[in-house]
């Protein structure tokens, strides 16, 4: 289900029935001559969208862009980097409203510099505010006091921010973690597997001198690999999406 294609009816439903929302955040920037500019934002969302089509889920608006600092190129090669202060005010916005629809379990696909990343650091504080903001409601010493009347049994959880493998098991199809960095090996092999026709190995050749380090392992990434990967990531996030009982008895909205 894609958020905005609901219907009202269709959206108390599924946050009566504790249907979990995902979204999808990573950034539009350089990655190298052979990939597309919005790589890391194009893994999480294909990653998404598959998941949306295996599981019970809400699929929200992405967010693709975020802070880059301008790390790998300029802005005439397709860099954008985005003010980290408006993009957590957006970002909380945002997840307010879904937390306001009455979304028990929110889930950010953040992909991008990992979880101390700038743009993994804004989401998670912006979902960090916005509990303490509901928790502030409920007065001193709630823990005591409240129990079946929170808007989410384990509040703490209500909105999480996680990578492509989070929810994986590993050991995985080859050993584990998972290859990422920045253009290289990981995310081409994963982009390959996702976007095939955005991919061009051999434009590595046009470099002008040496590949920078965090290129030097591109060439050696495969279709084959990239789709083992990208699978297991999918499972992951099916497996932890996917009820495990019955919902918890909230109001319907």
């Amino acid at each position: 289900m894609h958020l905005v294609q609901m219907r009202p009816e269709e959206l108390k439903d599924a946050v009566y029935r504790n249907v979990p929302l995902l979204m999808a955040a990573g950034v539009v920037e350089y990655h190298g001559p052979h990939l597309p500019i919005g790589t890391d934002f194009l893994i999480a969302n294909a990653i998404c969208e598959a998941v949306e089509q295996r599981c019970e889920c809400v699929l929200a608006p992405p967010l693709p862009f975020g802070p880059t600092m301008s790390w790998a190129g300029g802005a005439d090669e397709g860099e954008m980097d985005f003010d980290p202060e408006a993009f957590f005010g957006y970002a909380k916005e945002s997840l307010r409203g879904m937390m306001n629809m009455g979304f028990g379990r929110i889930y950010v696909l953040q992909h991008h510099q990992g979880l101390e990343g700038l743009q993994s650091l804004a989401l998670r504080r912006a979902g960090s505010e916005l509990i303490r903001e509901v928790a502030k409601t409920f007065g001193e010493g709630w823990g005591r006091k409240l129990k079946d009347t929170l808007p989410q049994p384990n509040i703490f959880q209500w909105i999480k921010v996680a990578q492509v493998d989070t929810f994986s098991k590993y050991p995985g199809p080859f050993p584990g973690p998972i290859p990422i960095g920045h253009a290289g090996k990981g995310e081409t092999q994963l982009i390959w597997a996702a976007y095939p026709d955005t991919v061009r190995l051999p434009l590595l050749d046009t470099w002008d001198g040496p590949l920078p380090r965090w290129l030097t392992d591109a060439n050696q990434a495969t279709e084959e690999e990239g789709r083992k990967w990208l699978e297991f990531c999918i499972q992951g996030w099916v497996d932890e999406l996917s009820p495990r009982g019955p919902a918890p008895k909230t109001k319907q909205g």
